[in-house]
């Protein structure tokens, strides 16, 4: 299935990941959580915390060598940049995309009875080879105001009981969150 034609990965996918179990969040920790489809660029989303205000979230490349670059990501509400454990800039590591190492995703839900902004991330603990099955940590946080600053307060984090090959494939398995639209590991599972 490794060489699976791109178009047909969803397809596939839908009919081997669609009944993968996944533990849900603990009850009243988290609602529906509705994924966002960012694109390169700006993207506006609007109430972006649950105050009312506009808000963006920019998807950068930051291209590090001749075959690897990462994603960097800057979510504003207004003016202001949001904060993950004090840094403005949150990124990614997808490696050479068959095997990513980090992934950062972005949804809609409530939290403390607001709609606000959900960022999910998957981080394999990789030791010599990026491409074995690896323990993954999941975490997610909602964008929460604190006096005139916004900052992504935890939520849930957990260590996976199974290794991964791929973080997105792990977001699918245990949170049920779809694969990326450029979801590009093997259409297994665990993305090994």
């Amino acid at each position: 299935m490794r060489n699976l034609p791109f178009r047909l990965i969803p397809l596939v996918c839908v009919s081997v990941c669609s009944a993968l179990p996944g533990p849900a969040f603990a009850s009243g920790q988290e609602a529906v959580l509705t994924p966002l489809a960012l694109s390169p660029g700006l993207n506006a989303v609007p109430d972006i915390a649950g105050t009312g205000q506009e808000g963006s979230i920019a998807q950068l490349w930051r291209q590090n060598n001749k075959v690897r670059g990462q994603h960097i990501f800057l979510v504003k509400v207004g003016e202001i940049a949001a904060t993950l454990e004090g840094r403005e800039q949150i990124i990614d590591m997808p490696h050479v995309g068959d095997d990513v190492i980090r992934s950062v995703r972005f949804a809609r839900g409530n939290f403390r009875g607001k709609s606000t902004l959900y960022m999910l991330i998957a981080s394999r603990d990789v030791g010599t080879s990026p491409y074995e099955a690896a323990t993954t940590h999941i975490q997610s946080f909602a964008l929460v105001q604190d006096h005139a600053a916004f900052d992504f307060a935890p939520v849930r984090s957990f260590v996976a009981a199974q290794k991964y090959c791929h973080a997105d494939a792990a977001l699918l398995a245990e949170l049920n969150f779809p694969l990326s639209p450029i979801y590009a590991g093997r259409v297994t599972p665990t993305g090994c």
